[in-house]
């Protein structure tokens, strides 16, 4: 859980690289929306998909699993 401090909002490690995954996103798609190219808009889509489904894969992985 994200924990607030008088010195401001203190992030975790996940939270802190959803937040850059967004960002980069967001400005990638102005660009490809700026270009406005069919190939641009597939290659886009592609590693979009694979870089996501990626990060996810590996958070779901590197969480360490819990014993009963």
């Amino acid at each position: 859980m994200t924990t607030i401090t008088m010195k401001g909002l203190q992030l975790r490690r996940t939270e802190r690289h959803t937040l850059v995954l967004t960002v980069v996103y967001v400005l990638s798609l102005a660009v490809v929306y700026t270009v406005d190219d069919a190939i641009l808009w597939i290659l886009w889509a592609v590693i979009v998909v694979l870089v996501s489904g990626g990060v996810m894969v590996y958070y779901n992985r590197s969480t360490p699993v819990e014993s009963e």
